[in-house]
């Protein structure tokens, strides 16, 4: 029997992580706080970290450090932990020697996309649990690199792909693997948006202020310049546009609803429709081909917001889409297996947001020493690769295969 693609990635990680001694993470008792430092202190960074201050109590945390390259960024942050804790952060512009505070049990780590898995490689090694925002890589040697890391050193990690921490997601992902959908045949993933996304302003951002050449981390040197380090989402070398600044969320949910994570293929094409200020494309259409026999079309564009759904499955017994939440049988072959009844999954009352649900998971896996987040490791890899695999079909304009093997993405 061939080893499923969790089986692979967890023994392939546990050959080649590397020799160095790492401290084993500690699990905390119910009783006893966990030290948590935010590596990131941007609009992302603080969003997350005003969820964990709002259950600072509840969830027994203390905030012993912060991590920025930015100075005024870092120290906003530290002045806020300040002004809410009675207890000022230490602050540094470089996580490595964050990772070496003695009270930093956990960190959160929401810098630029290109520095979320090499920063999480060096956290698992380092002992800590980790929190890391999607996209969790740019390049798959940074992907394998972070895989292994956490595997190898037995760290919790959740990656910020939060919709499956939300009930409904969880339910509708409960239902579709009952295998009900019967053999998928095409399935959709889109987010659209008519607006310039991730332009900033700039002009508060002096070169003495910013850690260039730690920003740049495996990037080569170049000069100093204020508007990529404002606006990096909008750059080749430091995101891969689309398809993981949005499309990572989205696609993600069909990976889990359909239980196929990691595709053999994706070819794609790209343009500059409206917005021609930056490298990365902003109209993208990719598809996927998956092992189990089924295609997933990614699309997403900032030309134009109209978006009839956001994820769609069709099988051969009928469809399902998280837009109306209903399973029916629209389109499926005549059998005994169609789809009859309509089912919806229902909206649960309103509660806490997919932020503070996830985050709550998070705290509760390092309390319980469980390994198996809602978004975990594995989760986060499997994603990697389309993002990376459909990044690649756009800029060469050629079919992209993964090796399972070699865990990497070639030109077919």
């Amino acid at each position: 029997m061939q080893p499923s693609r969790r089986e692979f990635m967890t023994s392939a990680a546990a050959v080649t992580a590397g020799a160095m001694f790492a401290p084993t993470a500690r699990a905390a008792s119910p009783n006893e706080r966990i030290g948590v430092a935010v590596i990131g202190c941007g609009n992302r960074g603080n969003s997350l970290l005003r969820r964990l201050l709002g259950e600072r109590e509840s969830w027994n945390l203390e905030f012993p450090a912060v991590c920025d390259v930015w100075s005024r960024n870092l120290g906003d942050t530290a002045d806020r932990l300040e002004a809410e804790t009675g207890r000022r952060p230490q602050t540094f512009a470089r996580h490595e020697d964050l990772l070496a505070h003695p009270e930093v049990d956990a960190v959160l780590i929401a810098t630029p996309d290109l520095h979320h898995s090499p920063i999480t490689a060096d956290a698992a090694r380092a002992g800590k649990h980790i929190y890391v925002e999607k996209p969790m890589a740019n390049r798959m040697e940074d992907a394998n690199a972070a895989l292994d890391a956490v595997v190898e050193n037995e760290v919790v990690c959740q990656v910020g792909t939060q919709r499956r921490s939300h009930p409904r997601y969880q339910a509708a992902a409960e239902l579709i693997q009952t295998g009900v959908l019967g053999q998928l045949v095409v399935c959709e993933a889109g987010w659209n948006r008519n607006v310039p996304s991730w332009i900033r302003d700039y002009d508060d951002v002096h070169e003495e202020d910013v850690d260039w050449d730690q920003f740049l981390a495996y990037l080569p040197s170049e000069p100093f310049d204020a508007r990529k380090f404002r606006c990096w989402h909008l750059y080749r070398d430091c995101a891969l546009g689309l398809v993981n600044l949005l499309g990572s969320h989205v696609i993600d949910v069909i990976q889990w609803f359909s239980e196929d994570p990691i595709p053999n293929s994706a070819v794609g094409i790209e343009t500059h429709a409206v917005w021609t200020d930056r490298e990365n494309a902003d109209t993208q259409e990719i598809t996927y081909e998956f092992p189990s026999g089924y295609l997933l079309r990614h699309f997403s564009r900032l030309g134009n917001s109209d978006q009839p759904l956001e994820t769609y499955m069709s099988g051969a017994n009928g469809v399902f889409d998280t837009t109306s939440w209903t399973l029916r049988g629209a389109g499926a072959i005549d059998g005994p297996e169609r789809i009859e009844e309509s089912v919806t999954v229902e909206q649960e009352p309103e509660g806490p947001g997919m932020d503070w649900l996830h985050l709550e998971n998070w705290i509760d896996c390092i309390r319980a020493n469980r390994l198996e987040t809602n978004a975990d490791i594995h989760a986060g890899y499997a994603q990697s690769v389309a993002g990376v695999m459909g990044y690649l079909a756009c800029y060469a304009g050629k079919k992209m295969l993964w090796d399972e093997e070699t865990r990497t993405i070639k030109e077919a």
